[in-house]
């Protein structure tokens, strides 16, 4: 009897084990995504700030070299994808850098998470970039999605704005590779810092303002004007 009694405890531990479900954390995810010719460590400083401020963060990395955005977006998906599988949350918010920004509204307009939160652009050429037209033609061949930053006929003027989504633009003053004007996106909360375009995700103030617009106020910063011309 005590034979049968144990083998059934038994029976019943494993059973539970199989059907154990990952718990979900009571935390915002935030995917951090870097820019073109860069790699993670451009955003750890980011990713710092916004664990300290309560969030698990998923800081993911891509080959600049790949075919196309739609390629590097859909990388960037399936990781974001294996995080929730593994620890759902309860929403899920994206900041990215220069081109991944444009990789970030790509997967937000084409397969983006049921949970999407908000999302925050830093340095992004959401109309193109003239610098883009300047060396597309040399560097292509190295940088195959510069080819989708030029201001006609690229993907990152044809995608938009992400449906259902709040968006924050932060543009640099000095930035050298994407005007303000070029940063412009319908709809997209807007504000321009002093910085150029290669360190501006590594700002404390940049990092403040991430932090409080994912928190769900509103974008801190001086608003700019620029864009009223742009998309009037």
């Amino acid at each position: 009897m005590v034979r049968l009694v144990s083998l059934l405890i038994a029976v019943a531990t494993l059973s539970a084990c199989g059907t154990t479900r990952p718990t979900e954390d009571p935390r915002d995810l935030v995917v951090l995504v870097h820019g073109m010719g860069r790699t993670p460590l451009s955003m750890v400083p980011m990713g710092i700030g916004l664990r300290r401020a309560g969030y698990r963060v998923l800081n993911v990395g891509y080959d600049s070299g790949a075919p196309s955005v739609a390629e590097i977006a859909a990388g960037v998906g399936a990781e974001v994808k294996a995080a929730l599988v593994e620890q759902p949350a309860p929403r899920v918010h994206f900041v990215g850098h220069s081109l991944g920004t444009v990789v970030i509204r790509w997967l937000l307009v084409h397969d983006p998470p049921e949970a999407a939160g908000r999302a925050v652009l830093l340095a992004p050429p959401n109309q193109g970039s003239h610098e883009a037209d300047r060396w597309a033609g040399l560097v292509r061949w190295t940088f195959p999605p510069i080819t989708e930053l030029r201001t006609t006929g690229g993907t990152a003027v044809d995608l938009g704005a992400p449906p259902g989504v709040e968006v924050a633009v932060i543009a640099a003053s000095r930035d050298g590779k994407v005007a303000v004007e070029e940063t412009c996106l319908e709809g997209a909360a807007h504000a321009v810092v002093s910085s150029g375009h290669t360190f501006v995700m590594m700002r404390p103030r940049v990092i403040g303002m991430v932090r409080t617009f994912l928190a769900g106020e509103p974008l801190p910063g001086d608003s700019d004007t620029a864009c009223a011309d742009v998309l009037g």
